[in-house]
């Protein structure tokens, strides 16, 4: 109806067209004619001889006859210039149309001009979006380079039965072997949940499956005091159970240490850690938990965002720092020093996954940390010190040296990180502490109160960036209740 009507108003805009311009050719024509009648009347006029051939009677008639034939001459010949054939047969209104839609259709297939906000706006999609696959494909590029056959996963039958390998290494200790059963117990009922909805687990999904036993292995090893060569057998023959090829369970469990510093690969070892610490501590669904960090790792990213600029509400902040790095590494070398640093990592952050606590970012010689419950920062740091002393009665010659700083507050967060006068306080106060020591503010040390925890009072110390000085209290740590020198 549309087109209709548009080639209706076109047609009556056509024919008003032919029309004024008959009339200016008319006109044009007739003044023309009547130039040329005036022309002839002179000329009539200075030759006597022929306006005697002619005639009185008939010299109105000659003149009216040359009108004539000039206006019809001119007016042809306009007419030929100026007016198409489309115009005289009515034609030209459909050409016309013809072309007025494919304007029409050309306008609308062209793509429409952004304004600056809306460019923007596609601008950080596409970073965003160009973002995720860079990610993505870092992932994928590590786990190819972990696992260089995974070709040979993907080939695997689907009918061949997992079956539980032979231990690789040296021979366990009874509680070893003790421990190995119950983590392959462990992960037994986890796959079980987990083959419910996928049958068969592809080379991505069986690496993440590595790490969360590597977590669950850690945690295991952690609570009943078992030596780093027991825990990597353990992680070797786990991971075996899974599929994964003996050599390149080895290198697995060798290069464990080095996928910490990935914030994928460190949540999916950080979930078997809380399922096997759950699982101790005589929860019966502990081993489900492997189907929901399944979950998680298929996720892209990975981590959760933060609001930006927004208070996180009371929450403890923890930093750990090195003592003596430096010095440690111009002694022994880099090699020891890197080892003593991955051992407070992985000390660290075991305490951090028993009490709930939530790694903000490593700082190098230390860790910076967050807990939602204050006083379970002071148990995270008395763990802490506790398997450090533990560590370093086994390797007494590179030993572990760390202090603890605590404050409470509400920090800003903003980009998974936190600012503020709170977090300043509490790096001041890491700062002050000694090795082996525990300080935390007087914030901390009220909130914790009908805790059991035990508390001296350390004076007040000047501290930059703050006007008064500030009160510290130590927190003890040591088996026989003593305060630290």
């Amino acid at each position: 109806m549309a087109q209709a009507k548009g080639q209706v108003t076109t047609e009556k805009k056509v024919k008003k067209g032919l029309f004024t311009k008959l009339g200016f050719l008319s006109l044009a024509s007739f003044m023309i004619a009547a130039m040329l009648t005036w022309v002839v009347a002179l000329s009539i006029e200075e030759l006597p001889i022929l306006k005697g051939a002619i005639g009185r009677n008939n010299y109105s008639d000659v003149l009216f006859m040359v009108f004539l034939v000039g206006f019809i001459v001119s007016i042809s010949a306009s007419a030929y210039a100026f007016i198409s054939k489309e115009e005289l047969s009515g034609e030209v209104h459909v050409k016309r149309f013809e072309q007025h839609e494919k304007n029409l259709w050309k306008e609308a297939l062209q793509p429409k001009k952004l304004t600056p906000e809306q460019e923007a706006a596609l601008r950080r999609q596409q970073a965003r979006r160009a973002l995720e696959e860079e990610r993505e494909a870092e992932i994928v590029d590590d786990f190819d380079a972990v696992l260089a056959a995974s070709e040979e996963l993907e080939e695997m039958e689907e009918d061949e039965p997992v079956s539980e390998p032979e231990p690789v290494g040296g021979k366990l200790s009874v509680q070893g072997e003790k421990q190995r059963a119950t983590v392959m117990n462990f992960l037994s009922r986890g796959l079980q949940e987990v083959q419910q909805t996928r049958p068969k687990l592809d080379s991505f999904n069986k690496f993440g499956v590595n790490l969360y036993i590597a977590g669950a292995c850690e945690a295991m090893g952690s609570t009943e005091n078992l030596s780093d060569d027991e825990v990597e057998q353990i992680m070797v023959d786990s991971v075996g159970a899974v599929g994964t090829k003996s050599e390149q369970a080895k290198k697995f469990a060798a290069e464990f240490s080095s996928y910490l510093g990935n914030p994928k690969y460190l949540n999916m070892i950080e979930a078997g850690r809380e399922a096997m610490n759950l699982q101790i501590s005589g929860d019966g669904n502990a081993a489900k938990k492997l189907e929901t960090a399944l979950d998680s790792w298929n996720t892209k990213g990975g981590e959760g965002g933060g609001a930006t600029g927004t208070s996180s509400g009371t929450v403890a902040v923890l930093f750990t720092d090195i003592v003596g790095s430096t010095a440690m590494t111009q002694n022994h070398g880099d090699a020891a020093a890197q080892e003593v640093v991955r051992t407070h990592n992985r000390i660290v952050r075991a305490a951090l996954t028993t009490y709930h606590g939530k790694e903000v970012k490593h700082t190098g010689d230390g860790i910076m940390a967050s807990f939602s419950n204050v006083a379970n920062s002071v148990g995270a740091s008395i763990y802490i010190q506790r398997k450090v002393a533990e560590s370093n009665a086994t390797n007494p010659a590179v030993p572990l040296g760390v202090k603890i700083g605590i404050n409470a507050g509400e920090p800003i967060v903003e980009e998974d990180d936190l600012f503020g006068t709170t977090v300043q306080l509490s790096a001041r106060i890491v700062d002050k502490a000694t090795n082996y020591q525990i300080l935390v503010s007087e914030t901390v040390k009220g909130i914790c109160a009908g805790k059991a925890y035990k508390f001296v009072n350390r004076g007040t110390r000047e501290m930059k960036g703050f006007e008064d000085p500030i009160a510290l209290f130590e927190a003890v740590w040591q088996e026989d209740g003593q305060a630290a020198a």
